[in-house]
């Protein structure tokens, strides 16, 4: 369970990373990318970042890679721009949670257009 502390860090680090991502990395391969949702560990040492592309699943390690490359960059930029002692070494990740959201939406509604047409 996370504490109140941890759920501060990690909203105030999405923001920020979701912001620098959009307006500071210039990498074409972060064109659709947005954070969904960040972790922090208990002693604020380590976040996973979850992000979700609107791009193919082709081009999610071609993403992954260039927010892995920027990472030391994007640990800089939080320091500067947050009040933390220590800014967390970032883990980036692909969040499904969507992808299966939509897949069940569809599902879902294949299933009500059948059950109207039958």
């Amino acid at each position: 369970m996370s504490t109140r502390r941890q759920l501060r860090v990690a909203e105030l680090l999405r923001q920020e990373l979701a912001s620098m991502i959009i307006f500071d990395l210039r990498d074409p391969r972060l064109a659709l990318v947005s954070v969904t949702r960040v972790q922090v560990s208990s002693d604020l040492r380590h976040a996973d970042v979850y992000i979700s592309s609107l791009e193919e699943d082709a081009t999610r390690p071609e993403a992954l890679a260039a927010l892995r490359h920027a990472s030391g960059l994007l640990r800089r930029e939080l320091g500067k721009r947050t009040t933390l002692r220590y800014v967390p070494e970032l883990a980036f990740h692909f969040d499904d949670g969507l992808i299966e959201s939509q897949r069940m939406s569809d599902l879902l509604d294949d299933l009500a257009s059948q059950e109207i047409a039958s």
